[in-house]
């Protein structure tokens, strides 16, 4: 018969079995949306694509944006992030900065003048 402590240990070794796991198909599902972000940044700035398809996955590019920000705000609060885990949000962050930088270049010189 099993006794009270190693019931307790079994239940302790479950939660934190089902918690990596859980970090990893956190992991997984953003890096997913960040190569979905790819796909409709590309699509949107694709010169072959109509205009209704290029609209259509430019806001779908910006949705996804959202979501990839939302969940590592969620991901990230209130903890210690390891060395690995900053080397994954900077990367990340990287890609989203660079798309926002290639989205908004066109407005580069407008905002310049409006600024100065």
């Amino acid at each position: 018969m099993i006794n009270r402590k190693s019931k307790i240990s079994i239940l302790c070794f479950l939660v934190l079995l089902i918690a990596s796991f859980g970090n990893v198909a956190s992991a997984d599902s953003l890096t997913k949306k960040l190569e979905q972000c790819k796909m409709e940044f590309a699509t949107a700035h694709n010169k072959e694509s109509t205009q209704k398809v290029a609209v259509a996955a430019k806001l779908k590019h910006m949705k996804l944006m959202k979501e990839i920000l939302h969940e590592l705000n969620v991901k990230n609060e209130d903890k210690k992030l390891t060395n690995a885990e900053l080397q994954e949000n900077v990367m990340v962050m990287s890609h989203l900065l660079e798309m926002l930088v290639v989205e908004n270049l066109n407005q580069k010189e407008q905002s310049w003048n409006m600024n100065y």
